[in-house]
């Protein structure tokens, strides 16, 4: 925890603050341990304080490390941030995480300081060895789950009831809850990159594409898997082989000093070598941690960030035909110097449900 509140203090004083009033939540998990909301994190060069109401006080003093102290408030959130900062004329917040309402009222509680809005999406894109831990935990229990369930995909099944199947088997597992709603889409419905599941009912011939994750103490995993109900044909294996070869490509080519948008191009023009580049509708990959999506961006945009060993990620490409169906696969990396560590477990060549 030092180490992280010491980039936060050096990004402070880059950005010639005498404080900053965290709002977001996640950062506020990273910066201090502390796992509730409804919350706000004070910092400055000599103290640290969690500022919260009476539900979480006994929470966040078992949570929080030694260095930051619990601050209970009872009337107004602001004007207790507002009394820790009375000292300081340059006020930082984190505007990503504010609404309009709360600059209104951070504004009113401190007349005549200056406030300044502080960047914080690249400070947690860099994980530590507990991190990778958890995340390395959350994975297995993605893992384990969804070969628990292969084996019980039969025709007739919806896909509600195989994402329902799933969440359960994470949670049984020792998932706090699924990373984000969990995608299955089968037959035409396979060509929607975010088809969430629905009542159709799976049958043979169809695709079905599988994107979940599991979260375990706050860190979140994120896979894609396609797969086949019945023998695949000749359609089938044709464009999966393509997104197989296009993912192994980006997984092989990943390395510490390129960008996210050259990551991106390479898997790109390959997938548009081989004709399908108008059906390949998203970007590569994203950043995976606390949150399903941060910072790195994988894509086209990706060009703000060159990419460094500890940085987790998702290289997930796709080919999707309208009408008729598409294959993603996705698997979470994390960067070394002698490029991407897969995450994931579960193998990728073409699985016929039989």
């Amino acid at each position: 925890m030092m180490q992280r509140l010491g980039m936060f203090l050096s990004l402070m004083a880059k950005n010639g603050m005498d404080c900053v009033i965290v709002k977001d939540i996640p950062t506020i998990r990273y910066l201090s341990g502390f796992r509730g909301d409804s919350s706000l994190l004070y910092v400055d060069a000599k103290s640290t304080v969690l500022i919260t109401d009476g539900r979480y006080t006994t929470q966040a003093n078992d949570e929080v490390q030694n260095y930051c102290r619990v601050l209970t408030y009872t009337d107004n959130i602001w004007q207790a941030a507002a009394e820790l900062a009375s000292a300081h004329t340059k006020i930082g917040f984190d505007g990503a995480a504010y609404s309009y309402n709360d600059y209104e009222s951070l504004k009113e509680a401190v007349p005549g300081k200056e406030l300044l809005n502080i960047d914080l999406k690249y400070l947690r894109m860099v994980k530590d060895e507990r991190e990778l831990n958890l995340m390395w935990k959350a994975f297995k229990i993605a893992d384990q789950a969804f070969l628990k369930l292969l084996p019980e995909i039969k025709p007739g099944m919806t896909e509600k009831s195989l994402a329902a199947r799933l969440e359960y088997y994470m949670s049984s597992m020792g998932s706090e809850k699924p990373s984000f709603d969990t995608i299955i889409a089968s037959g035409a419905r396979s060509a929607l990159p975010h088809g969430m599941a629905s009542d159709k009912q799976i049958e043979v011939g169809d695709f079905i594409t599988f994107d979940f994750g599991a979260v375990y103490d706050g860190y979140h995993s994120d896979m894609t898997r396609t797969v086949v109900l019945g023998m695949a044909n000749s359609w089938h294996k044709e464009i999966y082989t393509i997104v197989e070869e296009a993912q192994w490509r980006g997984l092989k080519a990943a390395k510490p000093g390129m960008t996210g948008a050259e990551l991106d191009a390479i898997v790109r023009d390959y997938i548009t070598s081989r004709g399908y580049g108008e059906n390949y509708v998203h970007g590569l990959g994203h950043g995976v941690g606390l949150e399903i999506h941060e910072m790195p961006n994988i894509n086209k945009r990706g060009t703000d960030v060159v990419l460094e060993s500890g940085m987790t990620f998702s290289i997930e490409p796709g080919i999707y035909i309208p009408g008729k169906g598409g294959v993603r696969i996705e698997d979470t990396v994390v960067l070394t110097d002698d490029g991407a560590k897969v995450l994931c477990g579960v193998k990728k060549q073409l699985m016929e449900i039989v």
